[in-house]
């Protein structure tokens, strides 16, 4: 699976693939954030295009979120889309996750709490 990425400072934006996040593409997805995840700390999944998330796709956010986190980084989300937004709130997800409505907002957040 390829991603698109940009790079600001030493935090990593990606642009996730696709209008789903759904169980048919979570084994994909893993490999190929997997080298991402371990090469980085300050991670942002820009969400714009996503437009359906399932309980698969949940979870590679959350294993995503821990695998950061226990290494001391952080997963922050932003441009996440009005369904999406609303499965996130059903699931507790915006508790869990900093969200934000843009790239500017979170790479701003992350700069302010360096």
């Amino acid at each position: 699976m390829d991603f698109d990425m940009e790079t600001i400072g030493d935090i990593v934006v990606v642009l996730l693939p696709g209008e789903t996040l759904e169980a048919s593409i979570t084994l994909e997805f893993k490999q190929g954030i997997e080298p991402l995840l371990e090469q980085n700390t300050k991670v942002v999944f820009d969400m714009s295009r996503i437009r359906f998330i399932d309980s698969m796709g949940c979870g590679v956010l959350l294993t995503s979120f821990k695998r950061l986190k226990d290494k001391g980084g952080w997963l922050k989300l932003c441009c996440i889309t009005d369904p999406v937004d609303s499965i996130f709130k059903l699931m507790g997800f915006d508790r869990i996750f900093s969200i934000f409505e843009n790239r500017e907002d979170v790479v701003n957040a992350f700069k302010s709490s360096d």
